[in-house]
């Protein structure tokens, strides 16, 4: 592979608070209403997309829960028999955050390709994601998926954007704007993510002790890249114990 775009799957976390709620699998294996978590969330993406993906997991969880084959054969299940190529890092331990994590992988990702990094324990809906991604004039450097948030709630990552959704500024935990995130990030140069995020954690420059992507976006659009916001339709949160319950309780049919 020498080109092509490339999901970054990153799921090299613990899981403590399902750990803690009493939950038993990774939190990635969970299920809820006949699917697991990593399902919920791959999902999301347009697979078809992408010519390989990436995942990046904990060396334990393969070792206790076979994790090489429940990735292969969810994503067979997911992508009907035309999965794309799939490469597998497994990690000795948690790192300092999803863009450590992501910066990892880097030896898998080759050059020249786009890059787009996601969780697995977030399900979005999107009809203009896989628009978005095959166009270079609608993604630009980079595509940032967001979904309208109503109210006060800076859990988030956040975007501020001009009135032609061209991203000006991206913030951690910090409400700048009701375009909260869903943590689909896309680099059409994979490089520009490899570069700031090396400098980022060569430098130690986290955001509330940790290394998250979106920040890094900051440093890309202070260089003159121009980034654009997907926009979804839904969002459902499955990150912690409590977004699970009400997912479950919610997709229950009425007595």
């Amino acid at each position: 592979m020498k080109s092509g775009l490339v999901y970054l799957i990153t799921m090299a976390g613990r899981g403590l608070r399902f750990g803690t709620a009493g939950y038993e699998l990774p939190k990635y294996m969970i299920e809820a209403s006949g699917a697991t978590l990593f399902e919920h969330s791959l999902g999301s993406l347009p697979l078809s997309a992408a010519d390989r993906i990436v995942f990046v997991a904990l060396k334990e969880h393969q070792e206790k829960y076979a994790l090489k084959t429940f990735i292969a054969s969810k994503l067979e299940k997911l992508c009907g028999g035309a999965a794309p190529e799939m490469k597998i890092l497994l990690l000795e331990k948690p790192t300092g955050g999803q863009a450590q994590t992501a910066l990892a992988a880097q030896s898998l990702v080759p050059d020249g390709c786009e890059l787009a990094i996601y969780n697995i324990d977030t399900r979005f809906s999107s009809a203009t994601l896989a628009r978005r991604l095959a166009d270079p004039a609608l993604k630009k450097d980079g595509v940032i998926g967001a979904f309208k948030l109503t109210g006060v709630d800076p859990k988030w990552s956040f975007a501020l954007t001009a009135a032609d959704d061209t991203v000006l500024r991206t913030a951690e935990k910090e409400q700048i704007s009701d375009n909260a995130l869903t943590g689909f990030y896309h680099f059409t140069s994979a490089r520009d993510f490899f570069r700031v995020a090396e400098a980022a954690v060569k430098n130690n420059l986290t955001e509330r002790g940790e290394f998250y992507v979106a920040p890094l976006y900051n440093q890309l659009i202070r260089e003159g890249r121009s980034f654009v916001l997907d926009t979804a339709e839904s969002l459902l949160p499955l990150g912690t114990p409590e977004d699970l319950r009400s997912y479950v309780l919610d997709a229950k049919p009425d007595a």
